[in-house]
């Protein structure tokens, strides 16, 4: 029996706006279909000035009626600029472009494709109300991208210059910090204490994409910001070889998948992260909630992340017909194998991910010590048995009670 889980699985990509699919068609051309647009608002103002603003050298010049501050006649023309930009706009303003990298409009010196010179009915004489729409009158294709995205990273949504500066910065794309790892953490601060603390660090972070592996900074179709269409699907893009890590070597558990389809419910799900933390834990295999790392272990209730979604009352009752069908008569056998001081663990005779000639996600093989033995087990209409390397075989039956031979 399972607990009600309030989790839900991860919800697969929803492809809108214009997000274009093709349809292969064997022998014909693919077909383009467009999907419904989503319903998103154009930006709000946020930069709207209460009163007009009006830049100090045209304010001057107007009282004065002499405009010579910054334009002169060259060249038999009235009103051109006394120099160029942006060695003008310095001649007040400090430099915009003393860091690695510049924004375009910057290093061209087209201050004015952002900023009116003369006044403006928005803060700073930007020519736009809205940061997000002066940034996509130029990069048109983000702003496809902010109307028709299902899931928007706040600070996109809200404005492009919490994480980019508008000018220049040390950092690629003129954001404020390094873009893989530390931009995130300014405000993902609990993230941050958290990954200083575990002892068990997802290795992605150690990638050259850092969070970016996992996730795309401004949005996706999948909940999280997550660059594949589900959880299973990103974490097997990288799981798809065999790999080591802590010591320990790790399958390749897309091929195990591939081999063992009858899958355990959050595979199902398309969720890996029901049962792990995909930034790291204090636990086995950055697992959520603690299990055991050995073979052999005194059975506690806490100690298992099972339990999360199985009832306890299987490995409890030592007696019942109802908690579990791994039962002789009423005599229950997960009892007698687990709940004791020197309990066998569920990972002795289970596998958590998926499994392919036995039912109930039993193991084909299991592991002790150096020794890969086979469990053997052969399944009844009311019960079945098992000769592992643990014993000789053993018979159990819900209906008819087996004594089994020491």
């Amino acid at each position: 029996m399972y607990k009600k889980i309030t989790k839900l699985a991860v919800v697969l990509m929803i492809a809108s706006g214009f997000v274009f699919t093709e349809l292969a068609v064997a022998g014909s051309e693919p077909v383009k279909v467009v999907a419904a647009p989503i319903e998103r608002p154009d930006f709000e103002p946020n930069l709207k000035s209460a009163k007009k603003v009006v830049h100090p050298p045209y304010e001057m010049a107007k009282a004065d009626k002499d405009c010579s501050f910054c334009h002169t006649e060259k060249d038999g023309k009235s009103g051109a600029l006394k120099m160029d930009m942006p060695d003008l706009c310095s001649q007040c303003h400090e430099a915009k472009d003393s860091k690695k990298f510049i924004h375009g409009p910057v290093g061209a010196g087209a201050c004015t494709a952002c900023h009116d010179p003369h006044e403006s009915n928005n803060m700073k004489l930007l020519r736009f109300s809205n940061i997000n729409q002066l940034c996509t009158s130029c990069h048109a294709d983000k702003g496809v991208f902010l109307k028709t995205t299902k899931h928007i990273h706040p600070p996109v949504q809200d404005q492009c210059t919490n994480c980019h500066d508008p000018h220049t910065e040390n950092f690629k794309f003129q954001l404020k910090a390094d873009g893989n790892k530390d931009l995130c953490l300014m405000c993902h601060v609990e993230k941050k204490e958290h990954l200083a603390k575990v002892t068990h660090k997802h290795g992605a972070l150690d990638r050259p994409k850092k969070c970016l592996e996992c996730h795309n900074p401004h949005g996706t179709n999948t909940p999280k910001m997550l660059v594949k269409d589900t959880g299973k699907d990103l974490c097997l893009s990288c799981h798809n070889s065999k790999m080591t890590t802590d010591g320990s070597k790790l399958t390749n558990m897309d091929q195990h998948l591939k081999d063992n389809p009858d899958h355990h419910g959050p595979i199902l799900w398309g969720d890996c992260a029901v049962c792990h933390n995909p930034h790291g834990s204090d636990n086995l295999r950055m697992l959520k909630k603690p299990f055991p790392e050995t073979f052999y272990a005194k059975f506690d209730e806490k100690n298992y992340i099972c339990f999360e979604c199985h009832e306890p009352a299987k490995i409890q009752d030592e007696m019942t017909t109802t908690a579990t069908n791994f039962r002789n008569g009423d005599k229950n056998m997960h009892f007698i194998h687990v709940n004791k001081d020197k309990g066998r663990t569920c990972r002795a005779c289970h596998d958590f991910h998926g499994t392919k000639e036995y039912p109930h996600h039993l193991r084909t093989k299991t592991s002790f010590g150096a020794i890969n033995f086979p469990i053997r087990y052969i399944e009844t209409p009311t019960g079945g048995s098992c000769a592992p390397a643990c014993h000789a075989r053993r018979h159990y039956d819900r209906k008819k009670p087996i004594e089994n031979l020491k």
